[in-house]
């Protein structure tokens, strides 16, 4: 804001001449009239680009709150999703072949078994020759292949509690707000 100063009379900042000066309470120099008017006009460019930028930052936030899926840090968050779900659907499916090669082989095994254990009825039945210690033995082999069939003896899943997915957290500059991922 410019005031007339007492001795209303001085050297202005901007064209060294005297003239008639106004003092600019802001940055504390004097100015003639014509030089404080422009001195005022650069103000207002000053204060209107202040105003733009803000209006400009603004918009900024407005868009980013309508769509925060842009903001990098929850892109981030989302690579680290699919990664994560990769590797465990990858895991998955490499346990399952696993799996399923282990059972044919199982399979093809019991199959090999029972043909042994049909063999040994047939000639018996044609023979006409068994005892109770013969038909205990036959239905103990029979249990047995039943059983292995519904649970084979040796395959089982292990959980490593290892964590073979990175964990993130989040970090803000007043602390970490664990989110427990």
């Amino acid at each position: 804001m410019a005031t007339i100063t007492p001795s209303d009379r001085g050297k202005c900042f901007a064209c060294n001449k005297e003239k008639l000066i106004y003092s600019c309470e802001g940055c504390s120099k004097k100015f003639c009239l014509k030089d404080l008017t422009e001195h005022r006009q650069q103000l207002s460019k000053q204060f209107e680009e202040i105003e733009n930028d803000r209006n400009e930052l603004h918009q900024t936030i407005v868009e980013q709150k309508q769509d925060l899926k842009k903001f990098s840090l929850i892109q981030q968050v989302d690579k680290w999703e699919e990664d994560s779900i990769q590797k465990i659907k990858q895991t998955a499916e490499e346990c399952r072949q696993i799996l399923i090669e282990h059972k044919n082989k199982h399979f093809i095994e019991i199959e090999k078994n029972l043909s042994q254990l049909t063999e040994q009825l047939k000639e018996i039945r044609q023979e006409n020759e068994f005892n109770e210690i013969d038909l205990e033995q036959m239905k103990t082999t029979l249990a047995t292949l039943a059983e292995e069939l519904v649970q084979p003896p040796d395959i089982k899943i292990e959980q490593d509690s290892t964590s073979f997915i990175n964990k993130i957290s989040i970090f803000v500059s007043s602390g970490k707000c664990d989110n427990g991922i």
